[in-house]
């Protein structure tokens, strides 16, 4: 076992509620993850006055659904993105260079980011509340007036990515840990202020909006698939493009992908990260796409039935982080899915794309994850929808909920001759067969986690510390409990807490 003093996390922020959120309880989620990621400066710890800032969306198959559901559980819901961009805007102002885009690629050469007649584009992307095919003004809409900027308050500009042609894109040889060299064609403009000594265009920060899906090619995916829409649609610098889709040629004549497939694919997701990843991910989670990205039984352009339903379920949640391959490991969970069965997210996290290890991630707020996926099991376990569909081949996990149970044994009120008080607890599994997969076991003080216990057999241990290191308010006491992690991201906190008097104190 080895102990962690102060111990640095990667954060993932979540909010979540039992019933659909409207539109203000919406806006509130969003507030409330940024608040655990930033703090009270909110966004304004990440993007500074005058900056260039970019949010991929998504917005692929965004015609799909049934009449009055198109887009739900496939694109990136407006809500998000309007409120992300005028919050942005907020900070940005509107002079000094200051830039907003909203991009995504629309499968079409056409630099307008909204035509009409591209229902793959902008203008149909929309949260559907009229239940008939077309664009109405009750609908949320990315851009109901087809006029090239996204709705609301915000004056972000919509960017087409398939409009990019080989003079807007630099080449990138990227080599990735396993000694494989992949091409990748990136837009010029999201590359960084310092990288771009040709005084052209930049990002200063990059946001991915992503939605919770399962994916018919590699498993549960959130923000490192996200990037795929940056690449070009047809070849260029020796990249293949989305039309030459890495890995498609690997697809088995029953239509399932073989692992070399799979492989390639994650790779140049993997390549694409490494030439610049997200400084934000905003995850829509408000709903769970359990076969997606499309409908059932069509693809990217084309299905046999435009009304046919998205298989999706909601889920009501929200969740933040700055690493992607964090944030994607703990949406996996959330599908009810063991991460390492999910080959991109231990591929980007080989290669330093950021954080797989349960034990250096944590989920805000205790406990809150654990009891929505709770809710999740109850909701929709018995209809056989949760966990998510296995398309993709990840590891299912019918039973995600915590194996364990966790007690305070002792605590001291006095400390000992080197002035330390201890803590004593253990954890006891809930079946005498299973072992629970417990990753870290925290020292959490008035909400707060202050050590952690890592490593080794964390089945029982101690923690120990002096008064002053966590009286924070000269004399009080010092208030609270063990709490211990698996590797579903379940937090089990122990039935009682510690009360510590200060120094010589008696009642």
């Amino acid at each position: 076992m080895r102990t962690i003093h102060n111990p640095q996390f990667t954060h993932v922020a979540m909010a979540c509620q039992a019933e659909e959120p409207n539109d203000q309880e919406l806006c509130t989620m969003i507030d409330d993850v940024l608040f655990q990621l930033y703090g009270p400066e909110g966004l304004q710890k990440l993007v500074k006055p005058g900056d260039r800032v970019v949010i991929k969306t998504n917005i692929v198959c965004c015609w799909q659904g049934r009449r009055g559901e198109k887009g739900r559980g496939v694109i990136t819901d407006p809500r998000i993105v309007r409120y992300l961009a005028e919050k942005i805007r907020d900070i940005i102002g509107w002079n000094d260079g200051a830039s907003l885009k909203v991009v995504d690629a629309c499968f079409s050469p056409d630099p307008n980011p909204s035509d009409v007649n591209n229902k793959v584009g902008f203008h149909w992307a929309r949260l559907n509340r009229i239940p008939d095919n077309n664009v109405c003004p009750e609908d949320v809409c990315y851009d109901y007036e087809a006029n090239g900027f996204l709705d609301g308050a915000s004056g972000a500009r919509l960017v087409n990515l398939d409009a990019l042609g080989a003079d807007e894109r630099d080449l990138h040889l990227v080599k990735l840990a396993d000694g494989r060299t992949i091409p990748v064609s990136f837009p010029r403009f999201l590359r960084r202020k310092e990288e771009a000594a040709d005084g052209g265009d930049y990002t200063d920060v990059l946001i991915g909006t992503p939605v919770f899906k399962n994916h018919g090619f590699i498993g549960c995916t959130g923000s490192l698939k996200l990037h795929y829409g940056m690449r070009n649609l047809t070849a260029g610098h020796g990249d293949t493009g989305r039309r030459g889709h890495s890995g498609m040629f690997s697809v088995r004549q029953d239509g399932t992908v073989g692992p070399e497939g799979r492989q390639k694919l994650n790779d140049y997701l993997v390549a694409q990260h490494l030439v610049r990843t997200y400084d934000l991910v905003l995850m829509d989670c408000l709903t769970a796409n359990r076969q997606g990205p499309c409908s059932p039984t069509g693809a990217v352009s084309i299905t046999p039935d435009p009304d046919e339903a998205v298989d999706y379920m909601l889920t009501n949640a929200i969740m933040a982080s700055a690493d992607p391959v964090a944030i994607d490991t703990v949406e996996s969970t959330l599908a009810g899915y063991r991460y390492p069965s999910i080959d991109l997210t231990c591929r980007a996290a080989e290669n330093g794309v950021g954080v797989q290890d349960p034990a250096k991630i944590l989920v805000d707020g205790l406990e809150r994850f654990k009891i929505h996926r709770a809710r999740l099991l109850r909701t929709y376990g018995p209809e056989g929808r949760y966990p998510l569909s296995n398309m993709g081949d990840p590891e299912t996990v019918p039973d995600p909920l915590p194996s364990f149970t966790v007690t305070m044994d002792h605590f001291t009120i006095t400390p000992d001759a080197e002035g330390l008080h201890h803590v004593r607890y253990s954890l006891h599994p809930s079946h005498p067969d299973v072992m629970p997969d417990v990753r870290r076991v925290d020292l959490v003080v008035e909400g707060v986690t202050v050590q952690s216990h890592v490593d080794g057999d964390l089945m029982q241990g101690e923690f120990t510390f002096r008064h002053s290191d966590y009286d924070h308010m000269d004399g009080a006491y010092v208030v609270g409990l063990v709490s211990a992690w698996d590797s579903m991201f379940n937090c089990v906190v122990s039935a009682t807490e510690f009360f510590i008097p200060p120094d010589g104190c008696r009642d």
